[in-house]
């Protein structure tokens, strides 16, 4: 049968389920296919079900075990949510170099998140390098904390990265935050600062199209 047939794996049909919300059920799916096929994904997102308490009690230590494993499978999304995990003391002792190596690792890798992470335990030059990376990735949040990061410098570009923030995810609290700076600006300096928004979400959004 083909990729939708009755003879997908339960793997891939826990990973539907997950992504249907149908927590209940991607918990259960989950939960049986990794007992015959180790693999990273299917123990991230197992690990977010019991993270979250989602289809289930909420059970942080499972969670934290679920994340070490596929981080030791080098996946970067589970690198940076076991990082998160040592760094925070969660379900794990407490290890913020640990935690470092994993968000490089992951960041290295692509996994925005790890990115804006390791820029908060980074000195200013290296955090301005990796909040900038993940903002040209297309990650919102990255995009506002770059904008705070260099809003006294240029102000101008602080701006134009939250009409980016705005344009590519519709970010309700970025679109508040120009507002409240554009208020402070000249009219020469918010147009200036939407075209560089407006080429910023370009770029972002044939980047993505060319990646999916």
């Amino acid at each position: 049968m083909g990729l939708f047939g009755p003879d997908r794996s339960a793997l891939d049909r826990g990973l539907d389920a997950f992504e249907r919300r149908d927590w209940k059920r991607a918990r259960r799916l989950l939960e049986d296919a990794l007992q015959d096929e180790e693999r990273a994904v299917g123990h991230h997102y197992l690990g977010l079900l019991y993270w979250r308490g989602l289809g289930g009690p909420r059970q942080v230590g499972a969670a934290v075990d679920c994340f070490a494993r596929a981080a030791d499978m080098g996946y970067p999304p589970a690198q940076t949510a076991y990082a998160m995990a040592l760094r925070s003391g969660m379900g794990v002792g407490r290890d913020a170099e640990a935690a470092r190596a994993l968000y490089q690792s992951a960041a290295g890798a692509g996994d925005r998140a790890a990115m804006v992470e390791l820029a908060t335990m980074s000195d200013p030059g290296e955090a301005r390098y990796w909040l900038k990376r993940a903002s040209e990735l297309g990650h919102a949040p990255a995009m506002m904390h770059y904008s705070d990061l260099i809003f006294r410098d240029d102000p101008v570009e602080a701006l134009a990265w939250l009409y980016a923030a705005v344009a590519v995810a519709g970010e309700d609290a970025a679109r508040k935050r120009a507002a409240a700076l554009a208020r402070e600006m000249t009219a020469k300096e918010i147009d200036a600062a939407q075209k560089a928004g407006r080429l910023y979400a370009k770029d972002i959004q044939r980047a993505n199209r060319e990646r999916a």
